[in-house]
């Protein structure tokens, strides 16, 4: 028993030194807060934060804790991020640059190939685009937004049949960006092969997972197809045309078929003839002026009883008109939720304002995503 506490006196002076240490720190984030407010920076550096957690890896004697350290690390840089960003918008006064409606001649980044969905959403919504750059993962759009090598990305974020994209939702709380727009294409989900191939042919289908959750029906009704997951579609029909096999199909949209030379074998797979996928177009500045009629926004709250009731309760009594809540697990905190909430309404609308003030102060964490024009999906 003496041992047990001398190890937890042992315990109690460490975690001293470490409250010391914590505090030095976050007086050290907040002066680079105004570092980086005043040189106009982002809150959020990847690469860096990556760089440290290397860093202190390396500083370990016992390599069996470099996950522990990793793990630390990452939430302790979180929480170094809402020390900045508490600094950077003091409570949470709402700075918005113009709304930018020419919206033409720019260098535009989303992801997939020619022909995929993300492709059709940015030939939709942009017009006489400069130069439009394909990438091969989500978070690489988000990358090269926040470097300025490309001026917005456009990037799917939910569907009508199978909901939220969390990876996308993921990354809008990591990146210190924001969404600026948004468009809706309709989803014609088909079933496509080389020329000559029957259904009888297939043996194997490539799709990005979304296109096979969209299209179960059908499946369940051709169990002997090996499904195979793949980044996107329009790159499945792409490897199908690449492999001139018969027995390969890919679930793609019409546009995909013909730009890669491969036949409809299977029209409307998709579950719901109804299907739509919107899509965000996201950009550094918060952008926003009086024909902005919708807000996004993302927070979390404390672990408590009634915690989330209560910021319901804020949204209600300000009228809010909420057109989405959908939660997501926090990755830097086992067993918290992150909620995402779309509601009507502009930020030069003082009710609107007042409303955002005091969702954030009765957060755990906030995050004004965006204010934009909404689109109807139909």
């Amino acid at each position: 028993m003496e041992l047990l506490e001398d190890y937890r006196v042992e315990i109690d002076k460490i975690d001293r030194e470490i409250t010391q240490l914590l505090e030095k720190r976050m007086n050290v984030a907040k002066a680079i807060s105004k570092y980086k407010m005043e040189n106009n920076m982002q809150i959020f550096h990847p690469d860096r934060e990556k760089m440290v957690i290397e860093k202190n890896k390396g500083y370990l004697e016992n390599k069996e804790y470099e996950e522990l350290v990793e793990s630390f690390y990452d939430n302790l840089m979180y929480l170094s991020r809402l020390v900045q960003q508490k600094e950077i918008y003091p409570e949470n006064k709402i700075y918005t640059k113009p709304y930018k409606n020419d919206r033409e001649n720019l260098v535009v980044g989303y992801q997939g190939v020619a022909g995929s969905f993300g492709n059709e959403a940015m030939l939709k919504y942009f017009k006489n685009i400069k130069e439009a750059k394909s990438y091969e993962k989500f978070e690489e759009v988000f990358k090269a937004v926040e470097s300025g090598e490309i001026e917005y990305g456009i990037l799917p974020v939910e569907n009508s049949s199978t909901g939220g994209i969390g990876t996308v939702e993921d990354l809008l709380k990591e990146y210190n960006l924001y969404i600026v727009g948004e468009e809706c294409i309709k989803i014609s989900q088909n079933l496509v092969g080389i020329k000559g191939a029957t259904v009888d042919d297939i043996k194997e289908v490539y799709s990005h997972p979304q296109g096979f959750e969209q299209s179960t029906k059908f499946f369940d009704k051709h169990k002997n197809y090996n499904l195979i997951p793949y980044s996107n579609t329009a790159i499945s029909a792409k490897l199908v045309s690449d492999l001139k096999d018969k027995s390969k199909a890919a679930i793609a949209s019409e546009r995909a078929a013909k730009l890669y030379d491969l036949k409809i074998i299977k029209k409307d797979v998709n579950d719901l003839k109804n299907n739509y996928t919107r899509f965000i177009v996201i950009g550094r500045d918060l952008e926003c002026d009086e024909t902005c009629d919708k807000v996004s926004i993302l927070f979390s709250v404390e672990d408590t009883s009634g915690g989330l009731y209560n910021l319901i309760r804020d949204i209600k009594e300000f009228g809010l008109n909420m057109s989405k809540i959908e939660s997501r697990p926090n990755r830097n905190n086992p067993w918290n939720y992150i909620f995402f909430v779309d509601f009507d309404g502009n930020l030069f609308d003082e009710n609107i304002k007042q409303a955002v003030n005091v969702i954030s102060r009765n957060s755990k964490y906030f995050k004004l995503l965006g204010c934009y024009r909404d689109i109807k999906c139909k």
